[in-house]
Parts: structure tokens; sequence; C-alpha cells
């Protein structure tokens, strides 16, 4: 039986490293409609650390940037997800623990559905506080698997990796390949070792094409279980 495949656009990443051609908020809202009128995302990446930086060097205020930026997605019934680093919030070195707490209250309220934690080490404690507060706040948690090769991170490693990601409280599960490194048949056997297991759970795949491995990982992933694909 055929499966819908949903896509999600993963738009902060295409505008976050360009260089000086970085939007102001005005510029966001007019790009909304187009993205609305293709008719193809469920699920807009629409805010992160990068995002918020980049307002505050406009000199504009990243909250109301994020209302605004993601109201018209609200509206058409597109989910909107933001990418924050677990300790560090959407900051880069760590911060309080009643302030990554409120930072989730807050983005739900600014509009914002779905939070993709990771860490870079991959170590589910220092993640856990995130899939809690984001729930809390009332936003879906997903948990991010930050995807390397190395003798150590073995398919096996990543499948475990996730049951203990969603025994902490991860409710989606993403791979998040962000060098693009992962190998396709790999993939695929993460993400069928995490099906098997786990047969309602979603599963995004996340990946960036510097080598030129990400679109066969894609694949991949879809033919193993994967329900959405950022592109």
């Amino acid at each position: 039986m055929k499966r819908e495949i949903k896509l999600a656009l993963m738009y902060r990443d295409m505008w976050q490293s360009s260089g000086k051609y970085m939007p102001r908020v005005d510029q966001l809202i007019r790009v909304a409609e187009p993205i609305i009128e293709m008719g193809c995302f469920s699920r807009v990446e629409t805010n992160g650390g990068g995002f918020e930086q980049i307002n505050l060097l406009y000199g504009e205020n990243p909250n109301l940037s994020v209302r605004k930026w993601t109201q018209p997605f609200n509206d058409a019934g597109i989910q909107t997800q933001m990418l924050e680093r677990g300790l560090n919030g959407l900051r880069m070195n760590p911060v309080p623990k009643d302030v990554r707490k409120l930072m989730f209250k807050v983005k739900k309220l600014q509009g914002t559905d779905i939070s993709r934690s990771f860490d870079g080490l991959n170590n589910p404690q220092n993640l856990a506080l995130s899939f809690q507060y984001a729930r809390e706040g009332g936003m879906i948690s997903q948990g991010a698997l930050s995807m390397t090769v190395s003798p150590l991170h073995t398919v096996e490693y990543f499948i475990s990796l996730a049951e203990k990601f969603i025994e902490s409280g991860a409710e989606e599960i993403c791979l998040k390949d962000m060098a693009g490194i992962a190998r396709p048949v790999s993939v695929g056997k993460i993400v069928k070792g995490i099906r098997d297991r786990y047969p309602d759970i979603i599963i995004q795949y996340h990946g960036h094409s510097t080598p030129g491995f990400s679109v066969a990982s894609a694949l991949e992933a879809v033919r193993n279980g994967a329900d959405i694909i950022d592109v």
C-alpha cells in the first residue's frame, strides 16, 4: 500500500548561512504567501538560534518577528518547527533551567508548534529537560539524532539512542544528518529499526547535500518507514 510522504521546508537553513543576504521580517512575510500557495509542505522550519540573532542584528525584536513570520503558516494549517540546542536553548552556551522552561512556553505562544532538540554529543541527559519542557509548554517534542560516521556510531547505536530519547519523553524522532555524511543504506536500517520498535512514532529525515548523499538517504529513509522528509 502506498504511503503519503510529507515534506518539511527548511526555510531557516536556506537563508541562515547566506552571508549578507539575510531577510528582514517584512521580507520573510512576503515569502510566506508563495510557500503556502505551493501546497506541498505540511511543515516549515521557521526559526531557531540563527533567526533570533539575525533579527537582533537588524535591530528587530525577535519576539515580534517570530509571531509575524509564523502567523501565515498557522492560519494555513501548516505546522511550524524550530531548532533548539538542549542545554544551550537557542544560544551557543548553556542557559539556566528556568529560562529554558520559559522559552518553550513563549515559542508556543509565538506560533511555533514543534521543537527539534539536538545535542552534538547525542547525550540523552542533555536533552531530557528539553523534551519535558517542550511538552509542558504545549509544543510537540522531537528528538534529533545527530548523525555521523565512526566505528562507534553504528546502526544499533542510533536505534538505541532513539529508544533513549523516546524513554526520556521525545514524541517524534529526527535523523539529523547535518553534514550530509550519513550512508544511505545505514539511514534506511536506522529508520527501519526505529519503525519496527515504534510503529506509530513520526520519523523525520533531515539531510544536507554537501557531499551529495542526502537525496539517496532520503529515499532510503522513505523506503524504510520515514514519514516526513526535510527539503
